[in-house]
């Protein structure tokens, strides 16, 4: 995890619980806009007790009278998780919720929480503002549970509910998305594997975009309800195809694909511009991938 300070009229100390492609992105948002400085601090997601010891540790480190955002990035658990595997997702965030509370009696406290339009929302199409979740899998069931243990979490000051649809970006984590891995191959020469078909439409939002919107709800909160569930999508779907040929046109290379004969994602999902913040900006698709692609030469090079 990583400790992170604001300065200025009202200092504000972030605990950023992951860093994969969502929270490097926050990350990165934080120290380039708000001038924030950090350090990562370990955290150990397998052993309980030494875990509950580096706790103790950041609420020692976190002086009295700032606020504090606690900002939870940390789900490695994907589409294909099972049960158990979401319910420890979950404990762990469970005992974040507790800290935070806990840090509650002496100083201001918000906590912003991802979720995911992907899990919650699998195979509804023109999502909007009064769209109820209707999990598929164990993910999105996960992902719902997450988020009503932050909903029973009255203590706490501000609470935000961050569901992003599909994202993608440059990250260090094995993990990618298509427009990753495609860019990434296509430059490589490697083969693309896709679980998907080439018509399954889906929202694709740069992780950028994410980081920024989140860093700036956690240096500036609104004066909004004190519980907010706000969607993070560019409300215009595309198709894969779509996607492999907007690739295409940047990598300028031929891209190997191999499409899986009996594939496990192929249920659309798309969201009505209506349903998103109206504080929120999203990167073109074309303008997302020029971005990948233009960053993966930088690291190949």
């Amino acid at each position: 995890m990583k400790l992170l300070q604001i300065d200025g009229k009202e200092p504000v100390l972030v605990t950023l619980f992951g860093l994969g492609l969502i929270g490097s992105a926050v990350d990165r948002a934080l120290r380039l806009r708000f001038a924030a400085q950090g350090r990562e601090i370990a955290y150990d997601w397998h052993d309980a007790a030494l875990r509950q010891t580096q706790r103790a540790a950041i609420c020692e480190a976190l002086p009295d009278g700032c606020r504090v955002a606690v900002v939870w990035t940390g789900g490695q658990s994907g589409f294909a998780a099972g049960d158990a595997e979401m319910r420890q997702e979950t404990a762990l965030l469970a005992e974040l919720i507790r800290m935070a509370e806990e840090l509650r009696r002496d100083r201001q406290v918000d906590f912003h929480l991802i979720s995911s339009a992907g899990g919650l929302f699998e195979s509804q199409t023109h999502c909007s503002i009064e769209s109820q979740p209707r999990p598929l899998r164990h993910y999105g069931m996960g992902k719902l549970m997450q988020e009503q243990a932050l909903a029973g979490a009255g203590m706490l000051d501000r609470r935000y509910v961050y569901r992003p649809s599909s994202v993608y970006g440059t990250t260090r984590t094995k993990r990618v998305g298509l427009v990753t891995a495609l860019v990434s191959n296509g430059l490589s020469g490697r083969t693309t594997r896709i679980s998907g078909n080439p018509n399954t439409l889906r929202d694709y939002v740069l992780a950028d975009d994410i980081g920024h919107y989140i860093a700036r709800q956690i240096a500036h909160p609104a004066n909004a309800p004190t519980m907010q569930t706000l969607l993070l999508a560019r409300g215009r779907s595309a198709s894969v195809f779509e996607v492999i040929e907007r690739v295409r046109e940047r990598v300028e290379r031929p891209l190997l694909l191999q499409f899986d004969p009996h594939p496990s994602n192929t249920r659309d999902m798309s969201f009505l511009p209506s349903a998103l913040p109206r504080d929120w900006q999203a990167t073109s698709l074309v303008a997302g991938i020029s971005r990948v692609a233009t960053m993966a030469r930088s690291g190949i090079a």
